[in-house]
């Protein structure tokens, strides 16, 4: 299956130019930052007392529990199980917007294979970030369903995937911003040079 997937990024990689791919990973990048915003308010409309990242990051049952009894006391539960629902738009957004942009950088580098070879695992790797939300919101909803009494051992898997899915956000944000100066300079020297 594995390789089934990696052969279908390497013709789909190829498919486009690099420029193409900029394009593409621009305008993916502006929709997944507007459906950021849009699940922000509705996330602000909830009313949940902590900033998301607090509350995901938490690895503390009790303090989760606190968390949701808060949504319990203002009766905005439901509507925090509507936010939970809407991250799922969100998940596909950071996958296809993730993997345009680690595209459009490897296909922007030079052919160092080192380099090459790292921005390659970059395409698979940043995507990711959208499956470890999914396993994170998920959990999210066994809290949801018993908010006073889930298991406590349930925050382990919950705040780890959260724990990693922002890892790679911000090794997937970092590595743009470094190949994308590794690309423009590299363009640059073979521009002077002819």
């Amino acid at each position: 299956m594995f390789n089934t997937l990696t052969h279908f990024a390497t013709r789909l990689a190829q498919s486009l130019t690099p420029l193409q791919w900029w394009c593409i990973a621009i305008v993916l990048v502006v929709i997944r930052q507007l459906t950021q915003v849009w699940l922000d308010g509705l996330y602000v409309d909830s009313q949940f007392p902590v900033p998301f990242y607090i509350g995901q990051t938490t690895f503390n049952a009790e303090e989760l529990k606190g968390y949701y009894a808060v949504l319990i006391s203002k009766g905005t539960l439901e509507d925090y199980f509507w936010v939970q629902m809407a991250d799922y738009l969100f998940m596909v957004t950071v996958f296809v917007s993730f993997f345009a942009l680690m595209t459009a950088v490897y296909r922007s580098l030079p052919n160092v294979k080192w380099l090459k070879d790292l921005a390659w695992v970059m395409v698979f790797i940043a995507p990711t970030a959208a499956l470890f939300d999914a396993v994170e919101n998920l959990v999210s909803f066994f809290f949801i369903a018993d908010s006073q009494g889930f298991a406590d051992w349930l925050v382990y898997p919950y705040s780890s995937s959260a724990v990693i899915k922002f890892a790679i956000f911000i090794l997937a944000y970092l590595w743009a911003i470094v190949g994308l100066l590794i690309s423009v300079i590299g363009f640059l020297v073979r521009r002077f040079q002819s």
